[in-house]
């Protein structure tokens, strides 16, 4: 049997009155015969026309005879095997002076086309998904570098904070590692601890001590209390928010039907950009459902880029306190 890369594209011709139809040897081979086995009709060429397809292959069939104007269309022609491929028809109405009415028309073979704008766009989505993949990747890697976290604890943490502003998590860690990048490398401490670190792996020596410099979060939600209150003591930063994040929303359950709630960040040595999202976020929930949120941190905690809460002296009487301000997380 010849084979319908040979040729792609087949001649045919028709007259409504005569109900065989006349095809060229390639019209043959796309439909996957020999010249000569089979009588062309319309009935046989619509049988290889994929069920789906088959009302707009007659309504152009029936443009071309009687309205008489140009028609066309693609459509899955299925060959004598079986084998589905992506066909393109095109119809020439009969000319004013022909008295048998004859229409002509070219059968293409499109698949080839097919194949390869298919395989051009999985192509291309796959290399967008390895690009996204390398750039999460990167991002995962300086977050585990900082926080010295495992790549799954790192990949939940970019996870969670894409969320959390409805970010696609691609997006979230070219910015980032955007970011990190226009910083230059890391300062010098830093770097020099790098160094230390790098080079003892190079010669399979011993590594750095390592220098805790402040305690891992611990979090205590008082439920039973009149106003109940989450106490919160140690390194609170990206690592620990998801975990802070969890506690606020226990917090302002508890604080349904209540005169509000409370955040005690007494313990917590330093409280940086991360906690202060969360915390502006959960405030602005709290405030959505008629909750006040108070916020006490002490009246030294170190707080980037200025302080913006109560303080144990803001809580003093009247007449004791020294000049402070109260005001709510990013206000």
């Amino acid at each position: 049997m010849t084979t319908p890369t040979s040729m792609a594209l087949g001649q045919f011709s028709f007259s409504p009155d005569a109900p065989r139809w006349l095809w060229s040897d390639a019209m043959y081979t796309l439909h996957g015969m020999e010249p000569g086995d089979v009588v062309p009709t319309r009935e046989l060429f619509l049988s290889h026309v994929h069920p789906e397809d088959r009302g707009r292959v007659e309504y152009a069939l029936h443009a071309s005879v009687v309205e008489r104007v140009p028609a066309g269309c693609d459509y899955r022609l299925a060959d004598l095997s079986g084998e589905t491929r992506d066909v393109v028809i095109a119809l020439a109405p009969a000319r004013p002076d022909d008295l048998t009415a004859t229409v002509s028309g070219v059968l293409i073979d499109d698949s080839t086309r097919q194949r390869e704008a298919i395989s051009a766009g999985v192509n291309a989505e796959l290399q967008r998904a390895l690009e996204s993949h390398a750039v999460i990747d990167q991002a995962k890697g300086a977050l585990m570098l900082v926080y010295g976290v495992d790549a799954e604890e790192a990949f939940q943490m970019l996870r969670w904070a894409s969320q959390q502003r409805s970010v696609r998590l691609r997006v979230l860690a070219e910015r980032l590692v955007g970011a990190v990048r226009s910083f230059g490398g890391m300062g010098p401490q830093l770097r020099a601890r790098m160094d230390e670190t790098f080079v003892a792996v190079l010669e399979d020596g011993d590594l750095p001590v390592q220098r805790t410099t402040a305690e891992p979060v611990r979090l205590s939600v008082d439920l039973a209390a009149t106003t109940p209150t989450l106490r919160v003591s140690g390194r609170v930063d990206l690592a620990s928010l998801r975990e802070l994040a969890g506690a606020l929303s226990r917090l302002t359950a508890a604080g349904e039907g209540r005169d509000g709630v409370v955040v005690d960040l007494r313990g917590v040595p330093v409280v940086g950009a991360a906690a202060r999202f969360v915390l502006a976020t959960a405030k602005r929930r709290n405030e959505a459902r008629g909750i006040a949120m108070q916020i006490l941190a002490s009246p030294h905690l170190p707080m980037s880029p200025s302080r913006a809460w109560t303080t144990e002296e803001d809580r003093r009487p009247r007449g004791t306190q020294r000049a402070s301000a109260t005001t709510s997380p990013g206000g």
